[in-house]
């Protein structure tokens, strides 16, 4: 029997990501289901060779588009998901899982042991050995 309220799964947008929600569907056998995605700052040789009004752009165009590519995975392939439990937010990977699974009183976080793909930083690799220290609840990794 199932002892967990609310499981939150943590994923980037990447391929594996429908296979790490698939995972987190079946361990929450009838909890409430949220998911994550942090977006990190595109940071690097970008700020020297664009403003900041052109940089900010170009992080909100990335940020639209992969949340775009997320939501309708999400849509196709699990729709009981509902889009007021599905978060975007950007920081830190490590530091937003684990301020929102402490705020949403989550009791089990499902997260991918490294990333790949076009967002490779945004949630996924040494964010899954980061999130580990000072969680509140349990971690279920899934290797990817």
């Amino acid at each position: 029997m199932n002892h967990y309220k609310h499981v939150m799964v943590a994923i980037d947008g990447s391929d594996e990501s429908a296979r790490i929600v698939e995972r987190a569907v079946a361990l929450a056998s009838g909890a409430k289901l949220s998911v994550i995605q942090v977006f990190e700052t595109l940071v690097g040789n970008y700020t020297y060779e664009l403003n900041m009004g052109d940089f900010e752009k170009a992080q909100h165009e990335f940020e639209a588009e992969v949340a775009k590519s997320t939501r309708a995975m999400l849509k196709a392939k699990f729709p009981n998901i509902h889009a007021e439990d599905v978060h975007f937010t950007r920081g830190k990977a490590a530091y937003e899982i684990k301020r929102l699974a402490e705020s949403s009183k989550v009791d089990l976080l499902v997260i991918g042991s490294h990333g790949q793909g076009a967002v490779k930083a945004a949630v996924l690799g040494s964010t899954a050995n980061a999130v580990l220290h000072g969680i509140h609840c349990d971690v279920f990794t899934i290797r990817v």
